[in-house]
């Protein structure tokens, strides 16, 4: 038996010794196979790089789209400045010329005259008047509105008395003498209607049989409106009245009144 040593070159030498060497066409289809296998990785590298991309862009712009930019993200977790509180501008005061343009819309009426506006107060009372003619003779009208502070004169129940369904209450005269006994030389009297308001304030209504309180002959034997008249007119919303005051006042008007044009 032959060493092993001795017939392996041997035997190599004898399995190639057959074998053509290997031609340079090949060598060279062998290198641009090469060469066109590395360009396809790179190729599908580049690509599955720019898809990484791209994707990551998609979600860089959709996550902007939900959430908003950083910018905007920053504004919306800001906490908001709260703004101030709009103003309420103070209830502008009556006048009293708002009254008498009152008294002049609730009064006025086709065959009636009137004459002689009148004003005075202003702030917590507030006074206007006109003198009415029917053609039967004329006839002083006028309203006092105050803030309240004044009197109850319902606070004992008579037959002068009549509680409102809003808890208002009507205190009337009918055909009163304006002055006692022989101080009424002129023969003036006057249907007399207070309404006290459940807060205290008071609307009241005076009519004349003559076209003044005083200082003038009554042209007239009855007022021209009625304690009904009177009552009804003194119930309307149209009237504007002064704030709440605590302040006493008469419930006629003391300040002289002013001739208004």
């Amino acid at each position: 038996m032959n060493n092993l040593n001795d017939t392996l070159p041997g035997l190599m030498h004898r399995a190639t010794e057959n074998l053509e060497p290997a031609s340079t066409d090949l060598l060279e289809r062998t290198v641009q196979q090469g060469l066109r296998l590395r360009r396809r990785r790179t190729t599908l590298l580049t690509a599955t790089g720019a898809g990484a991309v791209l994707a990551t862009a998609g979600l860089v712009v959709g996550t902007t789209q939900v959430l908003g930019r950083p910018s905007d993200a920053a504004v919306a977790g800001t906490t908001p400045t709260p703004s101030a509180s709009p103003h309420t501008p103070a209830a502008k005061p009556v006048t009293s010329k708002e009254t008498l343009a009152t008294l002049k819309a609730l009064i006025q009426a086709p065959g009636l005259t009137l004459s002689k506006p009148e004003t005075w107060g202003d702030k917590s009372a507030l006074g206007a008047a006109y003198v009415v003619d029917d053609g039967k003779g004329a006839s002083r009208v006028d309203v006092l509105l105050t803030g309240g502070g004044e009197e109850d004169r319902c606070a004992v129940p008579s037959a002068a008395c009549t509680t409102l369904p809003d808890g208002s209450t009507l205190f009337s005269l009918a055909d009163q003498p304006e002055y006692p006994g022989n101080r009424n030389k002129d023969g003036v009297v006057s249907n007399y209607v207070v309404r006290r308001l459940p807060d205290g304030r008071i609307i009241s209504m005076t009519s004349y049989n003559a076209p003044a309180e005083k200082g003038s002959p009554h042209t007239r034997a009855k007022p021209l409106y009625s304690v009904a008249q009177l009552s009804a007119l003194v119930q309307s919303k149209a009237w504007k009245l002064p704030p709440k005051s605590a302040v006493v006042k008469p419930s006629k008007g003391a300040t002289p009144p002013s001739k208004t044009k």
